[in-house]
């Protein structure tokens, strides 16, 4: 029997990572669009997808309006054909190949159908009627929900998911890939890792940074989006996810200053979870569910307050021990909750 992890152009490496351990006892395979975020490690099947369109003004809105979205997978229904009741894994209830799913397991097609959901917002992706449609015929015909966190746990539950159906398993890396390195006893450089966009606090930081007048403190933006500020140390790269490592591994601070607004917050934070098993002090908003991530291994405050990240800042960069013991604490956190290794045993019983 083959279980097919179904993501479409959202298919990464961030997140298969969990499940490679796996394709040893499991005839696992991940369905992607012909363009997935990442290379895949895994086994993969590439399926046209509305998503390998070639860029145009408003697609992503045109798309949204008239057809749910550009996350369809073209042959879905023939591949569950040919395996013969198969295992299907989506993401989220309102994505077009989990509706595409949905349909297949009420025509008896799969044998057991999974939908991992990120979503913290309760009732947040409706703006369209056929969306909402979809997310009840989910909650319906999804024989089994998985969260990476509790925060989304809640959120079905608040959409009416039945409570017997949802198991929270958060995501990890491979430890290995992220060694932790000993603190430098002057910080020479503050990281952040993610899109550069506004909803990320990308603005709040260099605004913080700034503040510090520090000539000799680098500020390094991992990522790519629409801010891009040209200034004396302030460095901007792209890196693949195979190069991520080397950015920890320069870095003495790491930032996550996620904002929070009616239609997004901080899901998971990937990135969180790399900068603690590299040892790094974190820095981070309040943001959806940056909070239960880092588990006390980190300082908060309160999204959007860029005043009081300016005053964690000072006071980490002031502060050696204060440094060392977050960052020991981080990494001895991410050993006991997110080695991939551990979590892929949790993961397989999705498939029995």
């Amino acid at each position: 029997m083959t279980t097919y992890i179904i993501r479409a152009s959202h298919a990464n490496e961030f997140e298969l990572q969990n499940y490679t351990p796996l394709k040893e006892t499991i005839d696992l395979k991940v369905v992607s669009s012909l363009s997935p975020l990442t290379p895949i490690s895994l086994p993969t099947i590439r399926l046209r997808s509305p998503s390998d369109l070639p860029s145009f003004p408003f697609k992503k809105q045109l798309l949204n309006r008239l057809i749910g979205g550009d996350q369809w997978l073209l042959g879905l229904d023939e591949l569950a054909s040919i395996a013969d009741q198969p295992i299907f894994h989506t993401a989220e209830t309102y994505t077009p190949y989990t509706h595409q799913a949905v349909v297949l397991k009420r025509e008896g097609k799969l044998k057991k159908l999974i939908c991992t959901c990120w979503e913290t917002i309760p009732h947040n992706n409706e703006k369209f009627r056929r969306l909402k449609s979809w997310k009840k015929q989910a909650y319906e015909y999804v024989d089994l929900f998985h969260t990476p966190t509790k925060l989304a746990q809640k959120a079905l539950i608040e959409e009416g998911v039945d409570p017997s159906k949802i198991v929270v398993v958060p995501y990890g890396v491979k430890l290995d890939r992220f060694p932790p390195h000993r603190p430098r006893h002057q910080v020479k450089n503050i990281l952040f890792v993610g899109r550069l966009v506004e909803e990320k606090g990308v603005g709040d930081l260099v605004k913080a940074w700034q503040a510090l007048a520090l000539p000799e403190l680098t500020l390094t933006l991992v990522g790519q989006g629409n801010i891009h500020p040209n200034l004396p140390n302030l460095k901007i790269r792209t890196l693949s996810y195979s190069e991520i490592t080397s950015a920890y591994q320069s870095a003495d601070i790491f930032v996550l200053p996620s904002h929070t607004s009616p239609t997004w917050e901080e899901q998971y934070g990937m990135v969180l979870v790399e900068a603690m098993a590299s040892g790094l002090p974190v820095i981070a908003s309040d943001s959806g569910a940056i909070k239960e991530v880092l588990g006390g291994n980190g300082l908060l405050y309160r999204s959007a307050d860029t005043d009081e990240l300016l005053r964690l800042l000072t006071r980490l960069i002031n502060d050696h021990a204060l440094r060392a013991k977050l960052g020991s604490s981080a990494r001895a956190y991410a050993e006991s909750q997110y080695d991939s290794t551990k979590i892929a045993k949790r993961l397989s019983s999705f498939y029995l």
